[in-house]
């Protein structure tokens, strides 16, 4: 090689030295998850369960956290493929080794929640063995989650004698983020849906260490087959904290085996009430400024027991994601 010239670096075209196939899945890979349609979508690690699960009623996979500019035709973009179908919900991760499966009946399902903070999301379905069964997603497939949920949700309505517990005027709503909702909440699922409990954001208040915070808000809703409960994941917040995170859980009362609330541990103002829900093994816990009374109310309405023990027990609370 002649001085001053430099060496031809061979260039590998990964696109299209790819098959078809590869081409195709490398074209549609985002950040979103992907329903699929037919064999032809299902990442190839996954193709052995695709005729267990080619009839459910979502069949979604789930990208990988990989940049755009380093994805090539060939890659694993996936890392989960989800089924929700009539007679469950099954995840399907890809492990270094194998495919492994995880596989609910609708009866060991004790509440779902979707959680969001920015870009990051995490749909979470808690079990009555206290346990819980989650999916980490980016948020831009919101919509398509929301539709997932509302099907959960539908297959634990059932008829109640239980009438709602207020009409919509007696709790005031008039936060922007929780009537927002509330109005989505009444657009989608079951109605009626009515606040029974509300708590607006930047109370003064003091947390666990007694220390001077902001409240953050809570909201829970009243719907004929569940209780929905509306936070901002963490009931604090430090007076110059922006919080962005958000979550939304969905209760039925037809799970519920107890119910509790424990005073403040103190007489001194702004200590929270504890709010203490138990599904079996599964235990939610939800920090109350104020008595959540008319929730106490349409719990006895649906004949959940109170506890006048200390539950005990694994506890639903802020949900441990980054940026949170």
């Amino acid at each position: 090689m002649a001085w001053g010239q430099r060496r031809q670096i061979e260039h590998h075209d990964w696109y299209w030295t790819a098959s078809e196939d590869d081409r195709r899945e490398y074209d549609a890979f985002g950040p979103w998850i992907y329903d699929i349609k037919s064999e032809r979508d299902v990442p190839r690690r996954f193709r052995a369960n695709y005729a267990e699960h080619r009839d459910a009623r979502f069949l979604l996979k789930v990208p990988r956290d990989i940049e755009r500019r380093e994805a090539h035709p060939g890659m694993d973009f996936y890392s989960t493929v989800l089924a929700v179908g009539d007679a469950g919900v099954s995840l399907m991760r890809a492990e270094p080794d194998a495919v492994t499966t995880q596989t609910l009946s609708w009866d060991q399902i004790a509440a779902v929640k979707s959680y969001t903070n920015l870009l990051i999301s995490r749909w979470t379905l808690f079990l009555h063995d206290g346990t819980s069964f989650t999916l980490d997603y980016n948020t831009v497939s919101s919509d398509l989650m929301d539709k997932v949920t509302l099907f959960v949700r539908s297959r634990w309505q059932r008829p109640s004698d239980a009438q709602s517990g207020t009409g919509p005027d007696v709790v005031t709503v008039n936060d922007h983020f929780f009537r927002y909702e509330l109005a989505d909440n009444r657009r989608n699922g079951p109605r009626p849906v009515v606040p029974i409990h509300f708590e607006p954001r930047d109370r003064w208040c003091r947390d666990e260490r007694n220390r001077r915070r902001l409240t953050t808000g809570v909201m829970m809703l009243d719907a004929p087959d569940e209780l929905i409960i509306v936070n901002r994941d963490k009931p604090t917040r430090r007076f110059w904290e922006t919080r962005y995170a958000a979550s939304v859980l969905f209760v039925p009362y037809a799970g519920l085996t107890s119910f509790a609330l424990s005073p403040p541990p103190t007489d001194q103002p702004g200590h929270f009430h504890d709010l203490v829900l138990r599904l079996d093994k599964q235990v939610i816990r939800q920090s109350c400024l104020v008595a959540p009374d008319m929730v106490l109310r349409q719990l006895v309405a649906h004949g959940v027991p109170e506890d006048t023990g200390q539950a005990e027990g694994p506890a639903i609370g802020a949900d441990p994601m980054p940026g949170a």
